[in-house]
């Protein structure tokens, strides 16, 4: 402090030590801090009352399960959900590119959904040639079939039929988003595929096509070097399959089981009487090309066809479990386990998965509650079977992930993302405060 400044402070404090004080009467001094008091007050209610209203919204705001946006940090390969659903109305998508899938079904409003393996969330495809069922009454209605391969890498469905009116197969790429095309039948208007599947190494893909009343049954190898075959039959075909080989087993309605070898030939390798009348049809070969899970139905066990000795084997279900029940094979976990898709009479909501050994024996397994899937979907679904890990040994191992809520991924509020809206309503509440922090004072004069 300048030697001139000190001497004014000086002056300063000389001068108010000789002054006389204003009086003040109480009354009006009691009247001005009352008035503070009554600002501050007012002040505080309003900080209160907008930070509750922005932290309201914030709480009330519907958001996704925030396991289901991190799920692909917790699950970097890829998972089957614990529980699967029909999402109800989506967005269709037309980038494909989706990375691999862990679950492919049709929705209940006839759409092709797949489910992503690393984050668990559904996706409606914007598939070329789809026709939803029952969504436009001046297009042929068709019974549509959806595959996914067990390694969860590619989609098989029934595309457009092409100008010459063959019937042909689409095949898409989910890391790239690529779909190629294949004719696997004859050039011949009309034909539609209601059924596919995929070997269990995920190189073949085996398909039933109605030609009323004959049926063609066919195999495709997707890629560069496509091998394409196709049979026609008399008589009606229940299901197929195909194992790494390309040798396929289809079941006749009648309960009997065929072969066709790649040659094209074709024998009976079981007749109705070889099989139980509950074992209803061929389901999913084994990686070793020796066992065919069965379908069955309603009945208390599951069905597996050794191909090798030509004999049925059962695992009956374990006591208070299952009693009436159909089955339907999803897949092999390795040569040993397979997975199951088991619904009850009584219970058509849900349906189970199960892991099981084709027979009971010193060293046999038997899973139940492996995960649970919407009873409206069970019918369609496919699922990526490489996905589940081999098993430990222990019955606490977790062979599907919890995803939690996956019905939906980012939120918006009036078009902009959820917390970028929050963020602005956080700085709009301040800058109101500020504003009427000043209007208070000029009030007050």
């Amino acid at each position: 402090m300048s030697p001139h400044d000190q001497d004014l402070r000086t002056t300063l404090h000389r001068l108010a030590d000789a002054s006389e004080p204003l009086p003040v009467d109480d009354d009006l001094w009691g009247r001005a801090r009352a008035a503070q008091r009554r600002s501050r007050v007012v002040l505080a209610a309003a900080v209160v009352a907008v930070v509750v209203a922005v932290g309201g919204g914030v709480a009330l705001w519907p958001t996704g399960d925030r396991e289901a946006r991190t799920a692909a940090q917790e699950v970097p390969g890829g998972a089957i959900p614990s529980r699967i659903e029909d999402p109800g109305d989506l967005e269709s998508e037309s980038n494909l590119s989706l990375g691999r899938a862990s679950a492919a079904f049709i929705s209940e409003s006839s759409e092709p959904v797949v489910i992503t393996a690393a984050d668990g969330l559904p996706h409606q495809l914007g598939l070329a040639g789809w026709v939803a069922n029952g969504s436009d009454p001046d297009e042929i209605q068709v019974n549509q079939s959806l595959a996914l391969s067990p390694d969860g890498r590619r989609l098989a469905w029934q595309a457009a039929d092409d100008q010459d009116g063959r019937a042909t197969v689409g095949v898409l790429d989910l890391a790239s988003g690529e779909t190629s095309t294949f004719h696997p039948l004859p050039p011949r208007a009309g034909l539609r595929l209601r059924e596919m599947s995929w070997s269990p190494d995920s190189a073949w893909l085996v398909f039933i096509a109605d030609d009323s009343p004959e049926v063609w049954v066919g195999r495709l190898r997707p890629g560069s070097d496509h091998d394409n075959r196709a049979n026609q039959l008399v008589g009606n075909v229940a299901s197929v399959a195909v194992d790494p080989s390309g040798t396929i087993v289809l079941s006749r309605a009648s309960g009997a089981l065929e072969r066709i070898h790649p040659a094209g030939d074709i024998a009976t390798i079981a007749s109705r009487t070889d099989l139980d009348e509950l074992a209803v049809g061929a389901g999913l070969f084994s990686p070793d090309g020796r066992y065919l899970a069965m379908r069955s139905s309603l009945g208390p066990a599951s069905f597996t066809f050794d191909t090798k000795k030509r004999v049925l084997r059962d695992h009956p279900f374990p006591d208070g479990t299952f009693s009436d029940a159909f089955v339907l094979p999803q897949g092999w976990v390795d040569d040993r386990l397979q997975l199951l898709l088991v619904q009850t009479v009584s219970d058509r909501e849900v349906a189970e998965l199960v892991v099981t050994t084709p027979s009971v024996d010193a060293t046999s397994t038997w899973r139940r509650s492996v995960g649970q899937v919407n009873g409206s979907i069970a019918g369609t679904l496919s699922l990526a079977v490489d996905l589940v890990p081999d098993l430990d040994g222990t019955s606490s191992q977790e062979l599907t992930h919890d995803f939690g809520d996956t019905s939906g991924s980012t939120r918006t509020f009036l078009g902009v993302e959820l917390s970028l809206a929050i963020g602005l309503g956080v700085a709009a509440a301040i800058a109101l405060l500020m504003a009427l922090r000043w209007l208070w004072r000029r009030l007050l004069g």
